[in-house]
C-alpha cells in the first residue's frame, strides 16, 4: 500500500516551526467610506436581532474544529461590536476601544495576532491586559452584499497560537459560509419588499400585479441559479368566478379575491412572493430543493388554497386549478415561466388539481405517486427484500456487523430505488409505521441464524429508523417486541438515525435513546456532517456511534481540507469515546487513510455491494478473521 502523501494530523495539530509574519499593518490600512459601511449594516436589519440557530451552527461547528474557547460572529458599529453569535463570550456586546475585530475589517481577508503579548499594537489593548485575557486571534472579514466590510467571523484563545494554512483557509471558508447566510437573508427581504411598492398594485386584492410580480420573479430567478435550487412558478385560476358573482354578488366574488390574496402571504406558507395576474388569477414562486418534492410542496398550497372560506352569510369553498413551470427546466425568464405556467392549464391535470408544465417533472411527480401507490401493498404482502451490507474492521480483518438496507423490484415499476421509495414512506404516517415494522421484523428473523463464536462481540445488524417512527410514543415497545418473539439479543440490534431526525426534538430523542442503550441497543448516528448542527449537541446525545457521511470521504485522500476535517471529526468522536464507521469506502488508498486516522470502521465497495442474506452469510463464512 502506498503511503499517503498528507498526514490526517498535520494539518489540524501541527505548528508553524516559524512563526508567521504579522498579517495587520495599522499604518498601511486601506481608507474607506466608514458612512457607507454603516449604512450597509444597518440596511441588513441584522443588529440586535435574536439568536438564529443557522449562526450559532457554525460558530459551535468552529470551535469544535479549531478547539478554542472563543468563537464570534462580530458585526462593528459606530461605537460598539455586537456578537450576532458566540460561544465563551460573556456579554452580547463591547465598546470598540475593547475590539480586535475594528482592526480587522481594515484588512482584505483577515487578521492574525498569534500572539498578543508580542505584539506591538496589543500587547497593551483592554482586551489583553483585561478580561477576557485574549492571547491568540483571528478574524476573517465578513462583508455585505456590496462589499462593505461588515464585521468578522472571528477565533480567540488565552493562549498564543501559530495556525496553519490550511487552518486558515478553512476559517476564511467558515467565514464565507456566515456571510452567505448574511446576504441570502438581506437578498430574499429584498426581493419580498419589492412587491411593498406603492404602485402597480390590484386594488381588490393589493398584490403586485403582473409587471412588478414579474420584477420580483427577476430578482428571485438570480438568487436561484446561484444557489443552484428551483424554482417553481404557479399559475392559480379560481374557476367559476363568475357564477360566484352571479349567486353571490360582487362584493362576495371580492371578499373570497381577498381571502385567497391573504392565505397566499401567510407566514406558515412555502410562497416566496405572490402576485395577481388578472380577475381571477394569480402568480407564486415557491422554491424546490429537488423535483421529486414538488406535489409535497405543492399540495399544501393547493389545499390551503380550497379551504373553505366563511363569509358573514355564506361558506363558500374555491376551486382551485395550478399550472406549474419549472425554473430552469422550463424557461430562465419570467415571461417564459409565466406563460408555461399558464399553458399547463391547458394540459391534463397531474394530481388534485396540478398541471405541471415540464415534461420531466411530471414523469417524475406522477411516478412518484405511483410509488406511494403500491408501495402499501409491497409492504403487506412482504415484496421487498433486504441487502446486507458488511460492515468491516478499518484493518480489513473482520466483519463486525452489517446495514440492513431495503431493495424493490416491481412489475410495472420495475426496480425502484430507495432513494425514490424511502422517503415516501417517511413523510406517510402510515407507510412509514409499516416500513419501519417490516425492516424490523425481517432483520430480527434473518439474524439469529447467522453463526458467531460465543467467545466473539455480538455481530450488529444496523437499521435506519425514521424520525418519525422514532418519536411514536409505543416506538420502544414495538422494537422490545419483535426481538422478543425473534428470540434476537438486544445487543444485535443498531438503530441508524440521522442528525436531522435527532435535532428536531433533542430531549425527546435523548429520553428514547437512553431507554434503548438501558436494553442494550446501540444507536449510531447516521450521515453525520450533513446537517451542519450536531457537533453541538453530540456531548448530550447518548449515542454508541457516529457514521461519517460519504460526501465526506469522496475527497480521499488527494484533498487537503477533506482530510484535515474527516480526522477532526475522528478525534473529535474518539474523544467523546463514540465508535466511528467511515461510509462511502471505494478506494484501497481511502481506507489506509482512515485506518492510519484510527477510524474503527469503514463500509463500501471496496469490500462489497449491499447483498441477498444468503450471499451475506456465505461472505461472513468465508473473511478470513471473522467475528
Amino acid at each position: 500500500m502506498n503511503e499517503p502523501d498528507i498526514s490526517f494530523t498535520q494539518a489540524l495539530d501541527e505548528s508553524s516551526t516559524q512563526p508567521p509574519e504579522s498579517s495587520h499593518s495599522p499604518e498601511a490600512t486601506r481608507p474607506r467610506d466608514e458612512k457607507a459601511r454603516l449604512a450597509e449594516l444597518h440596511s441588513l436589519d441584522i443588529l440586535d436581532t435574536s439568536a438564529e440557530r443557522y449562526f450559532d451552527r457554525y460558530t459551535h461547528l468552529v470551535a469544535e474544529i479549531f478547539k478554542v474557547p472563543m468563537v464570534a460572529v462580530s458585526l462593528v458599529d459606530e461605537d460598539r461590536q455586537w456578537f450576532k453569535s458566540s460561544i465563551g463570550m460573556e456579554v452580547c456586546e463591547t465598546p470598540l476601544e475593547e475590539s480586535f475585530c475594528v482592526h480587522a475589517i481594515e484588512e482584505q481577508e483577515m487578521l492574525e495576532v498569534p500572539d498578543a503579548l508580542e505584539d506591538d499594537v496589543f500587547r497593551d489593548h483592554p482586551a489583553v491586559v483585561g478580561s477576557p485575557h485574549i492571547r491568540f486571534y483571528m478574524g476573517t472579514v465578513l462583508r455585505g452584499p456590496t462589499g462593505q466590510p461588515l464585521g468578522t467571523l472571528c477565533i480567540m484563545d488565552t493562549h498564543s497560537r501559530y495556525l496553519t494554512r490550511a487552518q486558515r483557509t478553512w476559517l476564511v471558508t467558515f467565514g464565507h459560509l456566515v456571510e452567505e447566510l448574511i446576504n441570502h437573508d438581506h437578498a430574499l427581504t429584498a426581493a419580498r419588499q419589492q412587491g411593498n411598492q406603492n404602485g402597480q398594485r390590484n386594488t381588490r386584492t393589493g398584490l403586485p400585479d403582473e409587471t412588478l410580480f414579474g420584477d420580483t420573479l427577476t430578482h428571485l430567478l438570480r438568487m436561484s441559479e446561484k444557489e443552484g435550487h428551483y424554482l417553481a412558478v404557479l399559475h392559480l385560476r379560481l374557476n367559476r368566478v363568475d357564477e360566484i358573482s352571479r349567486v353571490n354578488g360582487r362584493r362576495t366574488r371580492d371578499a373570497i379575491l381577498h381571502a385567497l390574496a391573504e392565505r397566499l402571504t401567510a407566514t406558515d406558507i412555502k410562497v416566496l412572493a405572490a402576485g395577481h395576474l388578472s380577475k381571477a388569477r394569480f402568480g407564486a414562486v415557491v422554491p424546490l430543493h429537488s423535483v421529486r418534492d414538488l406535489f409535497d410542496v405543492i399540495t399544501p398550497i393547493v389545499n390551503k388554497l380550497s379551504g373553505p372560506i366563511k363569509l358573514d352569510e355564506v361558506t363558500i369553498r374555491p376551486d382551485i386549478d395550478v399550472g406549474i413551470s419549472l425554473s430552469p427546466l422550463d424557461g430562465l425568464t419570467p415571461e417564459d415561466l409565466l406563460e408555461r405556467a399558464r399553458a399547463a392549464l391547458s394540459g391534463p391535470k397531474s394530481h388534485e388539481g396540478v398541471h405541471v408544465f415540464s415534461h420531466e417533472a411530471e414523469e417524475t411527480a406522477l411516478r412518484r405517486h405511483t410509488i406511494e401507490q403500491f408501495l402499501e401493498p409491497a409492504l403487506l404482502e412482504n415484496r421487498l427484500i433486504k441487502h446486507y451490507q458488511p460492515l468491516v474492521a478499518t484493518d480489513g480483518s473482520r466483519i463486525v456487523g452489517f446495514e440492513a438496507l431495503a431493495r424493490w423490484q416491481h412489475d410495472e415499476l420495475g426496480s425502484v430505488s430507495p432513494g425514490d421509495f424511502v422517503p415516501i414512506a417517511e413523510k406517510n404516517a402510515r407507510l412509514s409505521r409499516l416500513m419501519t415494522e417490516w425492516s424490523i421484523r425481517t432483520v430480527c428473523e434473518r439474524a439469529p441464524h447467522w453463526p458467531i463464536q460465543p467467545s466473539d462481540a455480538p455481530l450488529r445488524i444496523a437499521i435506519n429508523i425514521p424520525a418519525g417512527q422514532f418519536y411514536q410514543q409505543d416506538f420502544l415497545d414495538r422494537v422490545l417486541r419483535t426481538l422478543e418473539e425473534h428470540e434476537l439479543a438486544p445487543e444485535r440490534l443498531t438503530l441508524e438515525l440521522t442528525e436531522e431526525s435527532l435535532l428536531a426534538n433533542v430531549d425527546k430523542a435523548i429520553q428514547t435513546m437512553r431507554e434503548l442503550r438501558r436494553h442494550k441497543i446501540t444507536v449510531a448516528l447516521d450521515d453525520f456532517g450533513t446537517g451542519y448542527s450536531s457537533l453541538s449537541y453530540l456531548k448530550s446525545l447518548p449515542i454508541d456511534t457516529l457514521k461519517i457521511d460519504k460526501s465526506f470521504i469522496d475527497d480521499l485522500p488527494n484533498d487537503s481540507r477533506a482530510v484535515d476535517l474527516v480526522d477532526g471529526i475522528i478525534r473529535i468522536a474518539h474523544g467523546l469515546e463514540l465508535q466511528v464507521v467511515a461510509e462511502g469506502v471505494e478506494h484501497e488508498s481511502q481506507r489506509t487513510l482512515l485506518h492510519q486516522a484510527k477510524c474503527d470502521v469503514v463500509q463500501g465497495y471496496l469490500f462489497s455491494r449491499p447483498l441477498l442474506a444468503d450471499d451475506a452469510l456465505a461472505l461472513l463464512k468465508s473473511w478470513p478473521q471473522v467475528s
